[in-house]
């Protein structure tokens, strides 16, 4: 999976504030309909655009409500129980990857192989990266690196935790 990545790119210039000409034009009766059709449909287009990437990197931010509280969930590969955080994504592959990658730069058993084990059976989980082989009875080795869940919410409600 190509990982995607948001950049902040300001509006066109020709687009900033188009709708709100458009509007404009339309109250003043100054409004041209077969010239603002086509530029509406181009700004909508780039707008799902926009909203497509976003959905992309963090799922389900395009259906957030006004008013309603914000989570969303980020996932840390750290090193030993967040003792040594190593990085933050918007998906679990990528934390997975950058800890898999941390363990076959140190150097694997030839015929080895690496997964990743959950501390229970939820879906959010943190997940422990373990090597097995090669050997007679397989045996696991566990590495200390780790992908934690975490939720991020948008504002501070009191006796939310409780």
């Amino acid at each position: 999976m190509t990982p995607t990545t948001l950049t902040r790119t300001p509006a066109p210039a020709d687009r900033t504030d188009l709708v709100h000409d458009i509007g404009l034009n339309t109250a003043a009766g100054t409004g041209n309909p077969t010239q603002d059709v086509p530029q509406l449909l181009a700004h909508i287009e780039t707008l799902e655009r926009r909203l497509a990437a976003a959905e992309a990197v963090f799922p389900g931010i395009t259906a957030l409500t006004a008013g309603e509280p914000v989570e969303l969930t980020i996932y840390r590969t750290e090193y030993e129980h967040g003792q040594l955080p190593l990085g933050l994504y918007s998906n679990r592959e990528a934390a997975r990857a950058h800890g898999e990658d941390l363990i076959r730069r140190e150097g694997m058993p030839a015929g080895s192989h690496i997964t990743w084990i959950p501390d229970f059976g939820d879906d959010e989980a943190i997940e422990e990266l373990a090597v097995f082989g090669p050997g007679k009875d397989d045996e696991n080795s566990s590495t200390g690196y780790l992908v934690t869940p975490l939720t991020l919410t948008a504002v501070y409600e009191p006796g939310a935790d409780e």
